[in-house]
């Protein structure tokens, strides 16, 4: 063989191995535990399942262009197992089932390091996703029972051979689904001895007794699984005098009650604490001006827009229809839903929003509103500059306002990349510039999908939300893209 065949033949390998190097994906148990398999058959209980949040340690989420692909996977394999918990059809009033998964850290592998670096780089080297999980499960506002467990995904990368596909799959969404299968298998496994518990409880304390044995029962048992039980046979089994008495001593004994109600009980449990329908009826009875309490209600509510029965029966009970108007007025003005008014109290109705939220100002992405329910100074700062105020006492303030003048805050910057940065700069410094915003914020996220959610979950309905989410998202362009897409 020529020394040129020699030459060539080097020369195809040496491409073939700089060409060859991959990543690969393998999930890792938790140290100690085993892989445990899913059971698929509902549990004999019914949930309300939410849809579960995942959540990336940002250094990861930012670096690894894989992340989409793993987080995707992982809420989609989520959402099939949890709903495959639940027995039937959940009724409204079941309890709420939630799970959430976050990226923790990410732990570079030393010894697998030390590895890649003796062996010229052919080994792979390796480091852990760690995940955290948490299942939840939640009546009237409190958690009835929580189950944590954690696992990781490795990741490998070989540079100069493909030796990382021995060791793991290329695509991470193999890893991602095996990760969830078992952490969601041990969560099973806890929640239902934790069921069968509860399920013992109620049969053996319960089963037989009348209906004030019942609740005299769930006052001392008020966090029981089935709780909702209880509360349906006591809307269900009224007495026949003084129903409406009843269901006043069950409110107050049990907030969760009220969504047991039927549509024609609760019209009268409609409205503020201390203001509803049945305390004004009262108040009414008592001799205090029903002018006075019409003035009361109506910027106290919200009620609901009463349909021409419901008017009938207010005023069959005494009430005038100038307090009535009253209570309809406050309702067109706070926009408020009707089934909010008469359902079971709860911090996170449907995407458990809480989690979403730094209660500091240590995330990336700074809450428009401090923990007060007020505006942050930043933003009112901002707001203020985009009205045509001064943006500061600085010399160059005239400058910065003009720039601000070609900077719309809905419907995007300006067309060029120059005319973005400009646009951006000049948002940031009329807010007072990224140390005041940070400096003045008591509240921050993770990133900006967790604070579109949490934003429109928890301040869409305040008057001042258009303001400050436009002036958000001047310095954090995208927030307005996320509103739209966020569930």
């Amino acid at each position: 063989m020529s020394i040129l065949s020699v030459y060539r033949f080097a020369l195809i390998m040496t491409t073939v191995l700089f060409v060859s190097g991959c990543m690969s994906y393998r999930y890792v148990p938790a140290e100690g535990e085993t892989p445990a398999e899913m059971d698929s058959t509902p549990l004999p209980v019914a949930f309300q399942v939410e849809p579960p949040t995942v959540t990336g340690n940002p250094q990861m989420a930012k670096n690894n262009p894989e992340w989409e692909k793993i987080a995707t996977a992982i809420e989609s394999s989520i959402t099939s197992q949890a709903q495959g918990l639940s027995a039937d059809a959940p009724a409204s009033q079941s309890p709420y089932l939630s799970v959430h998964m976050e990226n923790s850290k990410v732990k570079m592998n030393w010894g697998h390091f030390l590895m890649y670096i003796a062996s010229l780089f052919t080994l792979p080297s390796s480091s852990d996703l760690q995940f955290d999980s948490e299942l939840t499960v939640e009546a009237g506002g409190e958690t009835l029972f929580a189950s944590q467990t954690n696992g990781s995904i490795r990741s490998y990368i070989s540079v100069y051979s493909p030796s990382a596909l021995f060791v793991g799959k290329k695509d991470p969404a193999i890893a991602s689904q095996a990760l969830t299968n078992d952490m969601m298998a041990r969560h099973r496994q806890a929640l239902e001895q934790w069921v069968a518990a509860e399920k013992q409880k109620y049969d053996q304390e319960v089963a037989g007794k009348d209906i004030l044995e019942q609740r005299k029962w769930l006052i001392d048992n008020p966090r029981s699984l089935f709780a909702g039980d209880i509360l349906g046979n006591l809307a269900s089994h009224t007495p026949h005098r003084d129903t409406l008495g009843w269901h006043q001593e069950n409110v107050s004994l049990f907030p969760g009650y009220l969504a047991f109600l039927s549509e024609e009980d609760a019209l009268w449990f409609v409205g503020p604490d201390g203001q509803r329908v049945i305390d004004l009826v009262d108040a009414a009875k008592r001799g205090t001006s029903q002018s006075i309490l019409a003035a009361q209600v109506e910027t106290q509510g919200p009620y609901k827009l009463f349909s021409d029965e419901e008017i009938r029966r207010l005023r069959k009970s005494g009430l005038s229809s100038d307090l009535i108007a009253a209570m309809i007025r406050s309702s067109a003005q706070q926009s408020a839903p009707a089934s909010s008014l008469a359902s079971t109290p709860r911090t996170s109705p449907q995407d458990n929003v809480a989690a979403l939220l730094i209660p500091d100002n240590s995330g990336e992405y700074m809450n428009p509103w401090t923990s007060d329910g007020v505006l942050a100074e930043w933003v009112d700062k901002a707001i203020n500059a985009k009205m045509g105020s001064a943006i500061g006492s600085a010399a160059g303030a005239y400058a910065a306002q003009k720039a601000l003048d070609n900077v719309p805050f809905v419907g995007g910057f300006l067309g060029s990349k120059v005319g973005k940065k400009v646009g951006h700069s000049a948002a940031i410094s009329a807010s007072g510039g990224m140390e005041y915003i940070r400096e003045t914020s008591d509240q921050s996220f993770r990133n900006l999908d967790d604070m579109a959610r949490y934003l429109k979950a928890v301040h869409a309905n305040n008057g001042n939300f258009q303001d400050a989410i436009k002036a958000a998202d001047a310095i954090y362009p995208g927030l307005m893209q996320s509103l739209a897409s966020s569930q």
